[in-house]
């Protein structure tokens, strides 16, 4: 919370301008009835941002649309940054609570990309460094991912990633797609293919996954890795699964409380 008080006339500037961004064309009356606030004090700050060019008057009209400058006001935003800022202590506290590392993923385009891991507790960095994009149908993260696109954005994905990943070209794997995406709609979790983790960790691990819910059309998930060693997997997902679910709801909120 901040030690100042917040200056109001910017609170009424941004309101203002985010009426006119969202509601556009719109008229000094529906602002002020948007924004609760008096006529006249509309008035003056959409002049004010007239004159600074964020905003216009329609020709021969009394309605007010944003200008291209708004879009300046978005350049310095990381959409990752912001994330992660959001998410790392959550996923810091997962790991306190059940003892595992675990990774964040984002959908890009034709692979998931590790946006924030913790994964160093088990001793592991590749492919597990922040920035490595693995593979969409071998890994838990990809499958839940798949799992929440509508049938055309999940083909462009998969068209994209069959000539990307070996992986995402295996035809045992895509044959065997349709009923593993049903079993994760039912069941709201996805294992990573161990073909795919004995390659790359030496069958040391597995993992497990569930989706982040998201308000801004992004797909993103959360998983939980596990040393094989460590026990019975259903044992072992019958205490991890909970926590994780509720991690990544809690990421969601936050993703969503922030974009409102």
């Amino acid at each position: 919370m901040s030690v100042f008080e917040p200056v109001r006339a910017v609170q009424r500037g941004l309101a203002v301008l985010r009426a006119v961004s969202e509601h556009g064309p719109i008229n000094v009356s529906d602002i002020a009835n948007l924004c609760k606030l008096p006529q006249p004090t509309v008035v003056r700050l959409v002049e004010t941002l007239l004159e600074g060019g964020y905003v216009y008057r329609q020709a021969g009209k009394t309605t007010y649309k944003v200008t291209g400058r708004t879009l300046a006001l978005s350049r310095g935003y990381d959409p990752h940054y912001r994330l992660i800022e959001l998410a790392m202590p959550v996923v810091e506290q997962l790991h306190i609570e059940i003892g595992w590392p675990s990774n964040l993923a984002v959908f890009d385009g034709d692979a998931m990309v590790i946006a924030y891991s913790n994964r160093a507790a088990l001793g592991l960095s590749i492919p597990g460094r922040v920035g490595a994009r693995i593979p969409l149908v071998a890994t838990g993260v990809g499958l839940v991912t798949l799992s929440r696109m509508s049938p055309e954005e999940r083909r462009q994905a998969l068209a994209r990633g069959q000539s990307s990943s070996r992986w995402d070209s295996n035809p045992t794997l895509l044959a065997a797609l349709p009923e593993r995406l049903e079993d994760v709609r039912c069941h709201g979790y996805a294992f990573a293919e161990q073909a795919y983790l004995d390659e790359v960790y030496q069958s040391r691990i597995w993992a497990v996954a569930v989706p982040v819910p998201t308000v801004a059309g992004e797909y993103i998930a959360l998983s939980s890795l596990m040393l094989r060693m460590a026990g019975d997997r259903r044992r072992q997902l019958a205490k991890i699964l909970p926590k994780l679910t509720a991690a990544a709801n809690r990421i969601g909120r936050l993703l969503s409380s922030d974009y409102s």
